[in-house]
C-alpha cells in the first residue's frame, strides 16, 4: 500500500498489502481456494475467520494507483455523469469543478493547500468501507464453493474503528465478530477504568454487532496484560472473567481470545496468553477463561432459550439508531475539537443501561415499531423518508429522542436550503435559532429542574412553538434564559429534542428518566457501569463500577453464580 505521503510500504511488519490490487487478490484467491479444498469438509473446522482486523492500522485509505482507479470507477457508477458529481460535491465552491472522472484523486490533505472537499471525504470513506466489504465478499464466494453449510464465515472487526462499516456484511457473514481490548492504560470512565475498561463502551458495541444480523461474538477478547498501549497495566483481578460474562449477557455466541501462549519473540512480547511463557502454566487470565467456560456450561442447564422477555423489562426496550456515515461526516467537520462523537453516543447509552433498559444499537434498515423508545443521537444526515418514518413511529405511540446536530444535512452532506435543520423542525415543534461552541477552558451552564449541568462542546438555542414543553434552559452567556431541551406530544407518542451536549452526561440521563416517567414506564436506578441484562431466562449483573453494588435479586429467585452484593469486577447470575 501507499500512504498519504506517497511512500510505498515495505516488508518488515504486518498489513502492508493493498487489498484493491488485482494481482494481490489473485494470490489471496489461490490461498483461500486451497484452504477451502483442504478443510471445507473437515469435521474439526467449524468456522472461518477471513484476514485480521481489516484496516491499514491508521494509514487508510491506501493511495496507490489501483485505489485511485477503483475510487474513480466507484464514483462513476454512483453518479453516472461528471455533472452529477460536481453538483453533489458542491465543486463550484473554491473552483473545484471536474470535467472528467479521470481527473479525480482520493482526497489527501498532504496533496492540498487547504482542507479537502468535505463531500469528497464522505464519499472516500464510503468507498473505502465498500471496498473492504468487496474484498471480504470475494473470499466468502470462494469458500462457499468448498465448505459445508455448518461452517460459518466471519472476520474480526476492530472495536470502535470507524473506517469500516460492519453492517455492509450483514448478509454475507453468518456471524459478526469483533476485537476488544478493554484495558490498555486509557483513562476510561470511572476511577478503575484503566483496569476494568468501560462498561458502556464494551456493551454499546455488543449491542451494535448483535443487531446487524442477530448473531455476534468476540473473536479477540483481552486475556490479560497487553503490550501495545502507551501504558499497559494489569487488569483488575477478575476483569477478564467480567468481560467474558458481559459478552455472555449481551447475547454473544462465542468469546475467543488472542492468544494461547505468551509470545517469546516478535512485536507482541509481554502480551499475555492463556498460558505463560513456559507454554504450560495458566495465567490469571487463562484461569478466568477456564472459570467462565465451566460457568457457561452450568448455566446451559438453567437457561431457557427462546423465553419471552419479562414484561417490565420489555417495556423499557430501546433502540439507539446508529450509522457510521453520521460519524464520518461529523468527524470531517466537527466545528470544535472538544466534540467527541462516540462519547456523545455513550452518554445516552450509559443512561439507558443505568435505567435497566435492554438496548439494541440498530441501523436504518431495521423496524422501529418494535421498540417503545428510540434514540437517534447526533443523527446529522437525514432525508425526507427517514424523517417521515420517525413521525409515523411517534404518531403510533413511540417515544423518540433526538439530540443536538440532528437533521443538519442531507445525505450528500449539504446543509439544507432553508431554516437550520429544516426537515426536523415540524417534528420537534421548534426552530433552532443558532448553536454555540466554547473554547477551552470555558464551560457553560444549563439547568433542568433544580439541577445545573456544565456544557462545552455544543449548545443549540431553541425557539419552541406553542404546545412544546421546555425541559432545560441556559443560565449564562448572552443567551441566558434560552431554551436547551424540549418535548412535545404527537399522536399517541412523544418527541424529545436535546439541543446541548453536557460535559458528564447528567443532563442526558435526567431527561431520559423524564421520558420514561411521562410514558408511565418504571425504570431501574443502577449506578453507572453496573449493568443488569437478561438472556434466555437468566439475569446477569456485571459490575464495572469502583464500588460494590447490590443486585436486584428477588427473595424467590435462584442464585446461580456470585452473590447479591456484587464486588468490583464481580458477576452475579440468577433465575426468577
Amino acid at each position: 500500500m501507499v500512504d498519504a505521503a506517497g511512500r510505498r510500504m515495505q516488508h518488515g511488519s504486518r498489513q502492508h498489502a493493498c487489498w484493491t490490487v488485482e494481482r494481490y487478490r489473485e494470490y489471496v484467491g489461490k490461498i483461500v481456494t486451497e484452504l477451502g479444498r483442504r478443510f471445507g469438509h473437515n469435521p474439526a473446522v467449524w468456522g472461518w475467520q477471513l484476514d485480521n482486523e481489516p484496516s491499514h492500522y491508521g494509514k487508510e485509505p491506501c493511495y496507490c494507483d489501483a485505489c485511485q482507479a477503483k475510487f474513480r470507477g466507484w464514483l462513476e457508477k454512483k453518479y453516472g455523469s461528471i455533472e452529477a458529481l460536481n453538483r453533489d460535491w458542491g465543486t463550484s465552491f473554491w473552483s473545484e469543478r471536474y470535467s472528467r472522472f479521470d481527473q479525480i484523486r482520493l482526497p489527501n490533505q498532504q496533496e492540498l493547500v487547504a482542507t479537502p472537499n468535505p463531500h469528497a471525504l464522505l464519499d472516500m470513506r464510503r468507498w473505502f468501507s465498500a471496498e473492504s466489504a468487496d474484498y471480504l465478499r470475494f473470499q466468502t464466494r470462494i469458500l462457499r464453493q468448498y465448505c459445508e453449510p455448518r461452517q460459518w464465515v466471519t472476520t474480526n472487526y476492530m472495536h470502535n474503528f470507524a473506517a469500516i462499516n460492519p453492517a455492509e456484511m450483514a448478509n454475507d457473514f453468518e456471524l459478526i465478530t469483533w476485537t476488544h481490548y478493554p484495558a490498555h492504560g486509557e483513562l476510561n470512565q470511572g476511577p478503575l477504568g484503566f483496569r476494568l475498561g468501560s462498561a458502556s463502551d464494551i456493551s454499546f458495541y455488543h449491542d451494535f454487532m448483535r443487531s446487524i444480523n442477530g448473531f455476534h461474538g468476540i473473536m479477540e477478547l483481552q486475556p490479560g496484560q497487553v503490550n501495545w498501549g502507551q501504558v499497559n497495566p494489569q487488569p483488575y483481578p477478575g476483569a477478564v472473567h467480567l468481560w467474558i460474562m458481559r459478552a455472555f449477557a449481551a447475547g454473544s455466541k462465542l468469546a475467543c481470545t488472542y492468544r494461547y501462549r505468551e509470545p517469546l519473540s516478535g512485536s507482541e512480547m509481554y502480551h499475555y496468553g492463556l498460558v505463560g511463557t513456559d507454554g504450560v502454566t495458566p495465567t490469571n487470565g487463562g484461569e478466568q477463561y477456564s472459570q467462565a467456560a465451566h460457568e457457561v456450561q452450568m448455566l446451559r442447564q438453567h437457561a431457557t432459550p427462546g423465553a419471552a422477555m419479562p414484561a417490565a423489562y420489555a417495556a423499557r426496550r430501546t433502540a439507539v439508531l446508529y450509522t457510521v456515515e453520521n460519524r464520518w461526516d461529523i468527524d470531517n467537520h466537527k466545528q470544535t475539537t472538544r466534540w467527541d462523537t462516540t462519547e456523545h453516543f455513550r452518554k445516552y447509552y450509559r443512561a439507558l443501561k443505568s435505567a435497566g433498559c435492554p438496548v439494541d444499537v440498530i441501523t436504518e434498515d431495521k423496524d422501529f415499531s418494535i421498540y417503545p423508545f428510540l434514540i437517534a443521537p447526533a443523527y446529522q444526515l437525514v432525508d425526507d423518508k427517514l424523517v417521515q418514518r420517525w413521525k409515523d413511529y411517534v404518531e403510533k405511540g413511540g417515544h423518540l429522542i433526538l439530540t443536538c446536530r440532528a437533521g443538519e444535512k442531507d445525505r450528500r452532506g449539504f446543509l439544507h436550503e432553508g431554516p437550520w435543520a429544516a426537515p426536523i423542525l415540524d417534528l420537534i415543534g421548534a426552530k433552532i435559532k443558532f448553536y454555540d461552541v466554547l473554547p477551552a477552558p470555558y464551560v457553560g451552564k444549563v439547568q433542568a429542574g433544580k439541577q445545573s449541568y456544565d456544557w462545552a462542546s455544543w449548545a443549540e438555542v431553541l425557539e419552541p412553538r406553542d404546545g412544546t414543553a421546555v425541559l432545560a434552559k441556559y443560565t449564562d452567556h448572552y443567551y441566558a434564559g434560552g431554551v436547551a431541551a424540549i418535548s412535545r406530544k404527537l399522536g399517541r407518542g412523544t418527541v424529545t429534542y436535546v439541543g446541548v451536549d453536557s460535559q458528564e452526561g447528567g443532563l442526558e440521563a435526567e431527561i431520559l428518566r423524564g421520558v420514561f416517567e411521562k410514558a408511565g414506564t418504571p425504570i431501574q436506578k443502577f449506578a453507572d457501569d453496573f449493568i443488569v441484562d437478561w438472556r434466555d431466562g437468566l439475569w446477569i449483573a456485571t459490575n464495572f463500577n469502583e464500588k460494590t453494588q447490590t443486585a436486584p435479586i428477588p427473595v424467590s429467585a435462584k442464585l446461580l453464580i456470585g452473590t447479591k452484593e456484587v464486588p468490583i469486577a464481580g458477576v452475579t447470575v440468577w433465575k426468577e
